[in-house]
């Protein structure tokens, strides 16, 4: 269930092609998000007492941070999102709601107007300005920055002071992702004059990071543990934030993950190999809370390498594989099988209808290896082959390679698995040399829209250097749909388009979508206030966190 840091590095030279976008008409004003302290539950008359402040929580992470800079924030940002935040953020629906921006328009296709919420300060009390908003979005948007989050601004023309509490955006051309990227560390918000106090060591651990968040940054021992404490100044005065301290704590050793939350040394974490998960479910200390996902576990064929360059070898291959097995040995109830493409129902967030009807379309290439046999014997290479699956030493990846592996035997495929550090797996992943036959690996879209896995990941733009599509795949049909539905701004226009783009890719078949898991989240069971959602990894889940003892 993690997410690549590297992913989307590179995906600036694709993305500034392919227009990445979104079309928001307008959103309405509204006051902040209600916290976990705005209500107080009710049993009868009887009223429960709301949430208590205080308290040190300990996070465990599996890794640890790139940066405290959101400009280089991709995994790993449920501790820079408690720091700084956006002009937006994604409520525990994957709705855009304000945030720094207390209401925005879209006035025209082109152009996004932000209207920059009154009484925001920084955690040292000075105030944010539209200066420090435009030197925030400038600084990523700046090729010389290398923000991994650049290529979100990859279709803007214009950052404009409109007035002294307006931003206004102008695209190059309409987009309909944009909408989206503000509620992203893209939209984060930096004190300009510490950025410039700090310029040589800003993000570091002796530079440090100043936004507007919940929490402030106190220390980062790279390797050990990263320190955050409550924001006095912080702005929205609803709900939290309760805790006085957050230790984010990096611990690789996933068993130890485990002992510590058993012993109560750790009180939350959020990722964790799917075979120690049963052993988690069964300790009193803890509550495990899940939330469906955009995310795919996926095997991607080289479709420009033979013989995965042609369509019956991968439907073949597709056939042998039983998916549902996997599911329901190792990933049981944390997860789905998958069909053909990565969208998964839970980013059926727009037109959920269509796309369910079209996802009954598709085909699901249930096991059947009397039809894999059949496809191979029509195939070029109707005999077998021999070939290579890339994997990392994740526990389900190997798993699903090991299965791959004894599916296609009795097909004449020999396939060896070449076992390789996670860092090598992402540095070939993204190289546009594509040196490798199939490769096992999992994604998760940025955005909630079926764009955010299908555009970057089979626009054929995206199979050079840098880019995510793993399959190498192209395909001259798929590319005008997927490239004009990112400049529409109409969603039951873009869903018509994207789903055609989905049934071409579903039989072109350059991909076994092995599964869908869920988000899983474990906490002490004195820890309460937070919500998962497919969004996790953009909220600053811990603002309402509280001790409940």
């Amino acid at each position: 269930m993690k997410r690549k840091t590297i992913f989307h590095v590179a995906s600036s030279v694709s993305l500034a092609i392919t227009v990445f976008v979104s079309g928001c008409s307008s959103a309405p004003s509204s006051s902040p998000g209600t916290g976990a302290g705005s209500e107080k539950q009710e049993q009868g008359t009887t009223k429960v007492a709301g949430p208590k402040s205080g308290g040190t929580l300990t996070y465990a992470l599996y890794q640890d941070i790139v940066s405290l800079d959101p400009a280089f924030t991709y995994d790993f940002s449920t501790v820079v999102n408690q720091i700084t935040e956006g002009l937006l953020k994604f409520d525990e629906n994957s709705k855009l709601v304000p945030s720094l921006a207390e209401k925005w328009e879209n006035p025209d296709p082109k152009t996004y107007l932000y209207h920059i919420r009154k009484g925001v300060s920084f955690s040292d009390g000075t105030p944010m300005t539209v200066d420090d908003v435009i030197f925030s979005m400038e600084r990523t948007r700046d090729p010389k920055t290398a923000s991994y989050l650049g290529w979100m601004y990859g279709n803007v023309d214009k950052i404009e002071k409109e007035d002294d509490s307006t931003v206004k955006v102008t695209l190059k051309e309409p987009d309909s992702n944009w909408r989206y990227a503000m509620a992203t560390p893209a939209g984060h918000v930096i004190s300009k004059a510490y950025y410039e106090a700090h310029a040589s060591n800003f993000g570091k651990p002796d530079g440090g990071v100043m936004g507007t968040g919940p929490f402030k940054y106190v220390s980062w021992q790279t390797g050990s543990e990263i320190v955050l404490e409550k924001n006095t100044n912080y702005w929205d005065k609803t709900g939290g934030p309760y805790l006085d301290k957050i230790v984010y704590k990096v611990i690789p050793e996933a068993m130890t993950r485990v002992t510590g939350l058993k012993t109560g040394q750790i009180n939350m974490a959020i990722t964790l190999p799917i075979d120690l998960q049963e052993v988690v479910e069964k300790m009193d200390s803890i509550k495990i809370s899940r939330s469906d996902s955009f995310l795919s576990d996926f095997v991607a064929m080289n479709t420009q390498r033979k013989p995965f360059d042609d369509v019956k070898v991968r439907q073949a291959i597709n056939f042998a594989l039983e998916k549902q097995k996997i599911v329901k040995e190792i990933i049981k109830d944390a997860g789905v099988a998958g069909k053909s493409v990565p969208v998964p129902p839970a980013l059926w967030l727009f037109e959920k209808e269509k796309w369910e009807a079209a996802y009954n379309e598709i085909p699901d290439y249930s096991y059947d290896m009397e039809k894999a046999k059949q496809l191979l014997a029509e195939s070029s290479v109707p005999n077998g082959f021999n070939g290579k699956i890339l994997v990392d030493g994740d526990s389900l990846r190997m798993n699903i390679a090991l299965a791959l592996q004894a599916a296609v035997k009795p097909l004449g495929i020999n396939l060896e698995v070449e076992k390789v550090t996670g860092e090598e797996l992402n540095t070939r992943s993204w190289g546009g040399a594509r040196d490798y036959d199939m490769l096992i690996q999992n994604w998760n879209s940025d955005f909630p829209d079926p764009s955010g896995s299908l555009q970057p990941l089979f626009l054929s733009a995206n199979a050079a250097d840098g880019g995510s599509n793993f399959a190498n795949y192209k395909n001259p049909e798929v590319d005008k749909l997927l490239i004009e539905q990112g400049r529409l701004t109409d969603d039951t226009k873009r869903s018509e388009m994207m789903i055609q783009a989905e049934k071409l890719i579903a039989g072109d078949a350059p991909w076994i979508v092995v599964s869908h898991q869920k988000h899983f989240m474990i906490t002490s069971k004195n820890v309460a206030g937070y919500e998962i959602s497919p969004m996790v990894f953009w909220q600053a889940i811990m603002k309402d966190v509280y001790f409940t003892e």
